[in-house]
């Protein structure tokens, strides 16, 4: 590369560079983060009459790194986002993500307050909607040995293997239900782009 080349390139590079970095800024600021959660609250969660709000969806993705697209995926599929209603008996046990309870030694067992039995089985049951949340995000994060974590490194989610260790690939309705993840992973990615946002 010529000595002239070098020095018309270099601009075009700290030019890309200041743009990828404002950009980041725009999606890491609290402004971004704040409207995310207004747009989750106002156009997903109510109309579910939902206990589970944006901020707590955001907060996983801040502490934990856990998208925010997948977290309302799994929680749809779990509990019907939430929905006191459509989402059975473990959502007046805060569990929005049917966890089975394991015992309180886990990094999200400890946020627990006991368990609850439900259908013949032991769950976690957990104080608060946000302690449900929050134990949901570390349950993603770290559990199965860090596996959720990397099958639901965005942009696009392996639910198919999510769903093999999650649900069970030998349960019976295990293909209804990753048909569903995916459904509703195109159904909330179209309501974020109808509002602006780009999942």
């Amino acid at each position: 590369m010529s000595r002239h080349t070098l020095r018309s390139f270099i601009p075009r590079i700290l030019v890309v560079v200041a743009a990828a970095s404002a950009v980041w800024a725009a999606l890491a600021s609290p402004a971004f983060a704040a409207n995310t959660a207004e747009f989750i609250d106002r156009d997903i969660l109510r109309p579910h009459n939902s206990v589970i709000t944006g901020d707590m969806l955001v907060d996983n993705w801040r502490w934990y790194g856990i998208d925010v697209l997948a977290q309302l995926v799994i929680v749809g599929a779990e509990t019907s986002l939430g929905d006191p209603r459509l989402g059975g008996a473990l959502v007046q046990a805060n569990n929005f993500g049917c966890m089975r309870f394991h015992g309180a030694d886990t990094r999200w067992g400890e946020l627990s307050s006991g368990k609850v039995w439900v259908q013949g089985k032991d769950w976690y049951a957990f104080p608060s909607p946000e302690a449900g949340m929050m134990a949901l995000g570390r349950y993603l994060k770290v559990g199965q040995n860090g596996f959720y974590r990397v099958v639901l490194d965005g942009p696009a989610y392996d639910w198919d293997s999510f769903a093999a260790v999650y649900y069970g690939r030998d349960v019976p309705g295990f293909e209804r239900y990753v048909s569903n993840l995916r459904a509703l992973e195109r159904r909330f990615r179209q309501q974020a782009d109808d509002a602006g946002f780009a999942w």
